[in-house]
Formats: structure tokens, C-alpha cells, sequence
């Protein structure tokens, strides 16, 4: 956890998600779970971008074309 604090924080939602001990677990599994996914979202559209800029900069053929 303490080398990789934002993965150790994913992995014990994703746990909390699959196979919550109480309530409360499975009500910030769930809370957090619509923040994470926006968050992956946002990475994902960064993603593309990066992809793309890549793509256009070296003149590589995009989706393997």
C-alpha cells in the first residue's frame, strides 16, 4: 500500500464491491464506485488524445489502417 497507494485503494474497493462484510462497506464500495468511474473515463479520453497526437505526429496509420 504504501508504495502504490492508488492501486491498494482500487483493489480494496473492487473487494468491498465483490464480497462487502457489512453494510457500510457496500455503501462506500458503491459511493466511490461513480467517482472512479468518471475518473476512468476522463483517463480514457486522455488516452485517446495522447493516441491520436502520437499518431499524427509520426504519421503512423490509425486503428490499422
Amino acid at each position: 500500500m504504501d508504495e502504490h497507494p492508488i492501486a491498494a485503494a482500487h483493489l480494496v474497493l473492487a473487494a468491498a464491491s465483490i464480497a462487502p462484510e457489512c453494510a457500510a462497506e457496500k455503501e462506500v464500495a458503491d459511493e466511490f464506485s461513480f467517482v472512479i468511474a468518471d475518473f476512468m473515463q476522463q483517463l480514457k479520453i486522455l488516452h485517446h488524445r495522447a493516441v491520436t497526437k502520437r499518431a499524427i505526429t509520426t504519421g503512423a496509420a490509425r486503428h490499422g489502417a
